[in-house]
């Protein structure tokens, strides 16, 4: 099995000594099989507040650079985002006004689905709705 992190894991891992000892316990086994998606990467990068938080992105983006588990959306992910966005504005309306915040979530889920990933994530409500119109492996955390 291969797994794709959504970026609320690693956030929430950077916040505390202890939820970094459990991100390391839960995670850590699971490196070999797992996999960065570019969309988390990026928003990591901008959620670093400083030089130093942007140093550790990248300190640990390149190592799985290297190794070539970085996951791009293709072309076929970004067309496929817009169709399922339209679909969720059309049956979903309550979520009208979160629809661009959701493009993210949907371009992890659908690049995570090429790959046969599963996402781990603590955004429960986004990716049940997500895949509500689109299957994909999905396993949200507590």
């Amino acid at each position: 099995m291969k797994y794709l992190l959504d970026t609320n894991v690693y956030v929430d891992a950077s916040r505390s000594a202890g939820r970094r000892d459990q991100f390391r316990s839960a995670f850590f086994p699971l490196l070999p099989a797992t996999y960065l998606s570019a969309v988390v990467a990026c928003e990591l990068m901008v959620a670093a507040a400083d030089r130093r938080s942007r140093a550790y992105v990248e300190d640990f983006i390149r190592p799985l650079e290297r190794t070539g588990r970085i996951v791009t959306p293709t072309f076929d992910d970004w067309t496929e985002a817009a169709a399922l966005m339209a679909a969720i504005e059309r049956r979903d309306r309550g979520w009208r006004s979160k629809l661009p915040a959701l493009l993210n979530d949907i371009l992890i889920a659908l690049s995570a689905r090429r790959i046969g990933a599963m996402v781990l994530t603590r955004n429960r409500e986004d990716f049940l709705l997500i895949r509500r119109h689109k299957g994909f492996s999905l396993r949200v955390l507590e």
